[in-house]
């Protein structure tokens, strides 16, 4: 087994007046493993019934706040042509990814839909590589 660079690619903001630019990755096992970590809860309460028995009761919670944050910073690299509300340039760093998911209407979206392009094409790309093989 061999530990790969994961995938990213460069997608164009579509209809965007700035021509902005978002670099996305496939996000890492590791990294989804810590995502779920932290997002999903899980646990486990013993009731007894009428019966005298001890039955689980299985108690889930997801905050999917944290898990979108968490799976837009983990797959967004970089980005190109973004700017603040005074015109200004807005850098690319782990703050303003939070406050674009905050304040640009649709970037959760589209970074959403540019990682779900991302997993086809490399489907795609390993399927014809198994052929030509």
């Amino acid at each position: 087994m061999r530990i790969t660079k994961p995938t990213e690619r460069w997608f164009d903001v579509p209809d965007d007046e700035d021509n902005g630019k978002v670099l996305v990755r496939e996000i890492p096992p590791g990294d989804r493993h810590d995502i779920m970590d932290k997002a999903f809860k899980q646990s486990i309460e013993y009731h007894t019934g009428e019966d005298g028995k001890m039955t689980p009761v299985m108690n889930q919670t997801t905050d999917r706040k944290l898990d979108r944050e968490q799976t837009v910073l983990k797959s967004v690299l970089d980005w190109k042509n973004f700017y603040d509300i005074d015109d200004t340039t807005l850098p690319f760093n782990p703050e303003n990814v939070l406050k674009a998911m905050r304040e640009i209407d649709g970037f959760v979206e589209f970074v959403n839909e540019c990682r779900m392009k991302l997993e086809k094409d490399i489907s795609d790309e390993e399927t014809v590589l198994e052929k030509n093989l």
